[in-house]
């Protein structure tokens, strides 16, 4: 409409709104069909020259990876603060990052091999833990399994 030229990589579908010139939204089909939401904003002036550059962020799954950029080797010191609920939710978000690591490497997107051993760490030093606080408590071992095949099945990620 306003002479805005745009180039993208792949297919992409632009929708933009009359009333907000500045502003559009974006959606981009990835490579291996996954759908990923993207949203741009251009300055009013950008819009109105020809051959506008635009920078598109992403806030779908590649956004995600984000995610993956702050992690970083952690210690069991870190976790005894926390109660067990919060415990079984680092569990879970751990489980569900290692689950996308996974993912990643089977359909051979990029990933880092470290976070792998990083997160199975984590994992390991929640359980770790956990356990302590099962001893002090005088749990035996039969029971701390019986325990935690309760929590499996109410949770498919622990």
């Amino acid at each position: 409409d306003a002479g805005l030229r745009c180039t993208f990589v792949g297919t992409a579908l632009v929708s933009l709104r009359p009333d907000k010139m500045a502003a559009f939204t974006v959606s981009m089909s990835a490579l291996v069909g996954a759908p990923v939401k993207a949203r741009a904003v251009v300055a009013r002036k950008a819009v109105q020259q020809r051959g506008a550059r635009i920078v598109v962020r992403a806030e779908g799954e590649d956004a995600k990876a984000d995610s993956f950029a702050g992690l970083k080797p952690t210690k069991a010191a870190d976790f005894k603060s926390m109660s067990n609920d919060e415990l079984n939710a680092q569990i879970v978000e751990a489980k569900k990052m290692l689950f996308e690591l996974r993912m990643k490497q089977s359909t051979r997107k990029e990933y880092k091999g470290h976070h792998f051993g990083i997160l199975k760490t984590k994992i390991a030093q929640i359980r770790t833990v956990k356990r302590e606080r099962e001893v002090t408590e005088g749990v035996n071992k039969r029971d701390s399994r019986k325990i935690k095949r309760e929590e499996r099945a109410a949770n498919i990620y622990l």
